[in-house]
């Protein structure tokens, strides 16, 4: 099995979770046309300019599976959340705060008394998109082989993070220490008492551990042993740094998302490394060299 196949392959494992667990919950998704034809559209591009210009099917094929991922993850987490029978942990993750010597409230603050590094950490925390989107452009044209590795250790996490959360699901500190309410609170609270039967928009809901802070950790490490990387490893540190104040996570969260991030590449660099020896994926058609 391939890379492609291999990312591929997982993408279609959460999404086949997703086709058990949706009605399992009484639960139906609004119409996911758009999103199914850019994937099918990317995915055939791809295939199309496979030999006359493997960077751009390889940025083409990219931006398939992030959709698809993207979308998929998002339904498993709805869904997860809805399923699970455990009480919300919100309380217990500021406990664990408290025993680490961990003064949320303190860093809370601080934060918010100096306006300038409160916008440097939101600047950060919501740099994530755009670095994914520089990256696997540059890493299409340059090293393929990064843009495998840099999707896998992306999506890996899904399938770590979804059933801890299930385990400790919460809605978010700031609710917990009084000091805002999340976007994603009602939805999560919907999920709860399963009065949401439709999924159309979706949020980012987990809370522990934290997927933003695995992301930081992935993006710098996926930028490593190129000129950018000290730019790229500071803005991630900010990024990380950013995921209490800005994602209104628990510091509990951002731990356990280090150690999720960690995990995560050392698997993919073990499943790529058997992939790398596996016979290479051909299309089961021959596409013509010239259109």
């Amino acid at each position: 099995m391939n890379a492609q196949v291999l990312i591929w392959s997982v993408i279609a494992a959460i999404a086949a979770v997703d086709v058990v667990m949706l009605p399992a919950q009484g639960m139906t998704i609004a119409s996911r046309w758009p999103a199914f034809g850019l994937v099918v559209l990317m995915c055939s591009l791809s295939a199309l300019v496979q030999r006359r210009n493997p960077a751009a099917a390889r940025l083409a094929g990219a931006v398939a599976q992030i959709w698809a991922l993207s979308d998929a993850g998002a339904i498993l987490s709805y869904t997860a959340m809805a399923a699970t029978p455990f009480a919300m942990a919100d309380a217990s993750l500021a406990r664990w705060d408290a025993a680490l010597g961990f003064d949320w409230i303190g860093w809370y603050a601080w934060v918010h008394a100096h306006p300038s590094v409160h916008f440097v950490l939101a600047a950060a925390y919501g740099s994530a998109p755009i670095q994914v989107v520089l990256l696997v452009l540059y890493f299409s044209y340059v090293d393929a082989k990064r843009v495998d590795e840099l999707l896998l250790s992306g999506l890996l996490p899904i399938g770590i993070i979804t059933p801890i959360m299930m385990l400790l699901p919460a809605v978010g500190a700031w609710s917990q220490h009084g000091v805002g309410t999340e976007p994603w609170r009602a939805d999560i609270l919907a999920l709860r008492d399963h009065s949401l039967a439709v999924i159309g928009q979706t949020q980012g809901i987990i809370s522990f551990p934290s997927y933003h802070t695995v992301l930081g950790v992935v993006l710098a490490y996926a930028a490593r042993g190129r000129t950018w990387f000290i730019p790229s490893l500071c803005l991630n540190l900010l990024l990380i740094a950013a995921v209490m104040t800005e994602g209104a996570h628990y510091g509990v969260d951002l731990l356990s998302g280090l150690a999720v991030a960690v995990a995560s590449i050392a698997a993919t660099r073990w499943m790529l490394a058997r992939a790398g020896r596996a016979r290479p994926f051909r299309l089961p058609i021959a596409l013509p060299a010239r259109l």
